[in-house]
């Protein structure tokens, strides 16, 4: 399932980018424009506490739950509904049926209070975005549970700035070719922005178009990939405009 818009529902007038070799720029959302995978990182700290003691000697509690993840991934997709429900699996498996109710009834509180959190921009963000809107034509790709998605992106306060909002259930070469087609503009002229070199750059380059890695302090081991280390990265998303202007 996607989700595809002009986030009010009428377009905005397209910026004209002077002296670019890109007319479209496009966002990751999710640990590049706000915070997220902290969320993540501070619930499974919290779940090994609960069933830590229903588990047997020289299991790996963290393992167990990336495999129930991974497994999950083609049936229930992205997001904290999906991660929510590996939890709880994975605590049933690894403490071989002996979880009790109450522990399992707080992972799910915890999965449910992950949906309701504000959302928190990442530093500069907004500036990045009025810097390069002036001259550039913007668009949010981002990947997850599609209502999910949808209210960061409302609660977020940015999407005056984008021409387009896609929520998608995978970033690949497909996804991103029906998108530019959608939008009228060549892959050559097309730069993506993400904190996931799988996702948000390698997908990218493989079309033709060009990509910039902003890192995140975490890194979700199901994005992880190898690359020859010539993908182009920012330190910070506050290099972005430099770097875009210097790749023109």
């Amino acid at each position: 399932m996607q989700s595809t818009a002009d986030p009010d529902g009428r377009p905005a007038a397209p910026a004209t980018a002077v002296n670019s070799r890109f007319d479209l720029i496009g966002f990751d959302a999710d640990d590049t424009l706000w915070h997220s995978e902290d969320s993540f990182h501070e619930v499974e700290q919290r779940y090994v506490e609960l069933i830590a003691p229903y588990v047997p000697n020289g299991v790996d509690v963290r393992d167990a739950i990336r495999a129930t993840e991974h497994r999950h991934v083609p049936i229930s997709g992205y997001g904290v509904k999906a991660y929510t429900l590996s939890l709880v699996e994975s605590a049933v498996i690894v403490s071989q049926g002996t979880v009790p109710a109450n522990v399992i009834g707080e992972i799910v509180t915890l999965g449910l209070d992950m949906l309701i959190e504000p959302v928190r921009l990442i530093a500069d963000v907004p500036q990045v975005l009025a810097d390069l809107g002036r001259t550039h034509r913007l668009v949010m790709i981002t990947k997850g549970d599609l209502l999910h998605q949808w209210r960061k992106v409302e609660m977020s306060g940015l999407v005056h700035h984008f021409d387009r909002v896609e929520v998608v259930v995978e970033k690949d070469p497909d996804v991103y070719e029906r998108v530019l087609d959608e939008v009228g503009v060549a892959a050559e002229r097309f730069c993506m922005i993400g904190n996931s070199v799988r996702s948000d750059v390698l997908p990218v380059l493989e079309l033709g178009g060009s990509a910039i890695h902003v890192p995140y302090h975490y890194t979700w081991e199901h994005e992880a990939a190898d690359h020859d280390g010539s993908v182009v990265t920012a330190e910070s998303i506050a290099e972005v405009p430099a770097l875009i202007r210097s790749m023109g």
